[in-house]
């Protein structure tokens, strides 16, 4: 049990940041481009499809960590825009890791604290890329889903307008997904992993 709640903590540390900075550089970019004006400053982080997915995530040991941004407006367009932040936000953290490597930012503080900074790093880029992947997915607020809902075949469809209208409630379909581990088996296995094994060893050659 101890070791549960070292590692659940030590996970919720290392996570936090990256996870706080993502979905809101993600919502006030979207604000931006679909000119929709932010509610409040922590609108972005400030319901349930956040925290809860993230904490059963970290709980449950998933190697899949998923947290969504509070969307402003429904829509292919605006989930696109999304996704390509998180694209662009996955690539900022491979730049800004692998100059952490270059500046041997990765070892230890001499008095012994965790090198949060290096992490940190890593963490932006790998959280990034799993919700780059996600938008595969056909899920409300995705780029999928949307594309989904917007078909010409959708309208004809009776299960897909009830989707539809209870998309507003994709949060729990998200937090049981990231506690299952289907995320893991699919899109882990076929994107995410590979994917993110490459990148961090692609990190270090080019730090040497």
């Amino acid at each position: 049990m101890d070791e549960w709640i070292n590692i659940v903590i030590r996970q919720l540390i290392l996570y936090s940041l990256p996870v706080v900075i993502s979905l809101t550089t993600v919502t006030f970019i979207e604000s931006r481009f679909s000119r929709t004006t932010i509610p409040h400053p922590f609108f972005a982080i400030s319901w349930r499809g956040t925290w809860l997915p993230l904490l059963a995530s970290l709980a449950l040991h998933r190697g899949i960590i998923i947290a969504l941004p509070n969307p402003l407006t429904p829509g292919v367009k605006t989930a696109s825009i999304r996704c390509l932040v998180h694209a662009l936000l996955c690539l900022l953290g491979f730049c800004l890791y692998c100059w952490s490597l270059s500046q041997n930012l990765a070892q230890s503080a001499p008095a012994g604290l965790p090198p949060l900074h290096h992490w940190w790093l890593k963490v932006l880029m790998f959280f990034n890329l799993c919700m780059f992947s996600l938008h595969l997915l056909p899920l409300p607020g995705l780029v999928m889903g949307e594309w989904l809902l917007t078909s010409p075949w959708a309208n004809k469809a009776r299960h897909i307008k009830r989707y539809h209208v209870q998309s507003k409630h994709r949060w729990i379909l998200i937090t049981v997904l990231a506690a299952s581990p289907l995320l893991d088996l699919a899109l882990g296995a076929l994107i995410v992993f590979p994917v993110y094994e490459s990148m961090s060893s692609i990190a270090a050659h080019l730090a040497h």
